[in-house]
């Protein structure tokens, strides 16, 4: 059986919703890191986040220090083609495997999609609704309980979940944001047999061309620039902490720095 690609949200989906609330300021004031899997990575000791709040991004779970790190919070971007609901299904049993016991966020879309096999049981799992806007999010503030955005890119997603979650410094790690220059090829810091979708025949720029990535560029820029913009009001901090990249909407910081209490 498979589940439909864009699930039916219902009413009854605002109890699933209100159990977000417990999340809220859960960590007023600290600070954290955002690990995505930009090729970066792979440049940077990632075993100095032991005692660091981290949220994991996608297949981040298959980094050799995942164990060591030990993310307390893992994001999943919501299904979308041309992903197979068969790869899909392989890619979250993996994942359910591999993440410990990190609390999980999913898009409320697959809710059915990523639990009704047993999936998941065993962990805290989150679900959003991504039929926001940036609008009502700028006049309302970032609410888990409620519509916010749907993200371009799934660091934007962690981002939302930090600012809800009240973290006051907030460090960008393998957010590199390249691919335009290297279009076609994909690279990541694992090799790309390592994720289950690329392993199922999945490919990332089927149907894309140079001029819809340019698009999509622009509206992750413009998705960053609205993060921006919230977090200015809440003298919240962002810093982009990856190695190289082309991320230009925060401000650097050197990772090493931040450890040694320059930063």
């Amino acid at each position: 059986m498979y589940w439909l690609s864009q699930r039916r949200l219902s009413s009854s989906d605002g109890a699933i919703l209100d159990k977000n609330a417990v999340l809220s300021n859960r960590h007023q004031g600290e600070r954290c890191f955002i690990l995505a899997t930009g090729p970066s990575i792979k440049k940077q000791d990632l075993t100095l986040l032991r005692d660091e709040t981290c949220i994991a991004v996608s297949n981040f779970f298959v980094h050799p220090d995942y164990a060591t790190i030990k993310p307390r919070y893992h994001c999943i971007a919501p299904y979308h083609p041309p992903i197979t609901e068969e790869a899909w299904q392989i890619w979250m049993a993996e994942l359910s495997a591999g993440v410990g016991d990190a609390t999980m966020f999913f898009g409320l879309s697959d809710l059915e999609r990523n639990t009704h096999n047993g999936l998941f049981v065993d962990k805290d799992a989150h679900f959003l609704d991504f039929r926001g806007t940036w609008e009502s999010t700028r006049a309302k503030g970032v609410d888990l309980t409620r519509r916010i955005p749907g993200p371009q890119s799934v660091p934007v997603m962690a981002l939302l979940i930090a600012i809800y979650m009240g973290f006051r410094s907030i460090y960008l790690l393998g957010c590199d944001h390249d691919w335009i220059l290297h279009f076609g090829n994909s690279t990541h810091f694992y090799n790309e047999h390592e994720h289950a979708l690329n392993r199922n025949s999945y490919n990332e720029w089927a149907g894309s061309d140079f001029g819809s990535e340019c698009r999509a560029y622009v509206n992750l820029w413009d998705q960053y620039k609205e993060i921006r913009g919230i977090v200015k009001l809440l003298s919240i901090e962002i810093y982009n902490a990856t190695e190289g990249g082309v991320l230009d909407v925060f401000p650097r910081s050197a990772y090493e720095m931040i450890f040694s209490g320059d930063v």
